[in-house]
């Protein structure tokens, strides 16, 4: 199957979904500009990668504040010249239930933070949380020049680091002679 036959399926798959939500059709391409392709992505990857999130959006919108919603945990994002340094708040999560990943330049963590139980014996039960328990997943996509097969995560008081080095950056304008 060649790109643009991959694209025009993945965007029939698209507007099948989007009448299956909404109940009606998509809007004409002439509504709505369609976003350019980044010149360092596949276009099949990248496509597929939108369907995914659009997928995973309309999924948080089926079941709000239902049992099994997943919750995104806040992070910061530092980038040096040497390095990379991700920082993600999970107070309350033990190392044993945080995952790590990397696929293709993005960073995936999940995992879950267990609802607190009463204390012996105790017949209370919680009745209000303002902070989120169960599942949580936070996908990061994380800057070119990482070098990924050297990354180090660290979990430590309720913060989760990740550290990724980076390439050696080279200039990318220089002097050319004119002869």
């Amino acid at each position: 199957m060649n790109e643009t036959a991959s694209i025009d399926t993945a965007i029939d798959q698209v507007e099948r979904l989007y009448r299956t939500v909404t109940g009606r059709d998509a809007p004409p391409v002439s509504d709505q500009p369609y976003a350019t392709i980044p010149p360092e992505k596949v276009p099949e990857e990248h496509v597929q990668e939108q369907v995914d999130r659009l997928v995973e959006t309309l999924t948080e919108f089926a079941t709000p504040g239902g049992a099994g919603t997943e919750w995104k945990p806040t992070f910061a994002l530092w980038e040096g010249k040497k390095e990379i340094v991700l920082v993600v708040d999970l107070p309350g999560v033990k190392r044993e239930s945080v995952h790590v990943a990397v696929n293709r330049s993005v960073i995936q963590i999940h995992g879950e933070r267990p609802m607190p139980q009463g204390n012996n014996g105790d017949d209370r039960s919680l009745r209000y949380a303002e902070q989120p328990f169960g599942k949580f997943r936070r996908t990061i996509p994380i800057p070119v020049a990482a070098r990924f097969e050297e990354l180090q995560a660290q979990m430590r008081d309720g913060t989760l680091e990740i550290r990724v080095p980076r390439e050696a950056e080279g200039s990318d304008s220089r002097e050319v002679p004119v002869s």
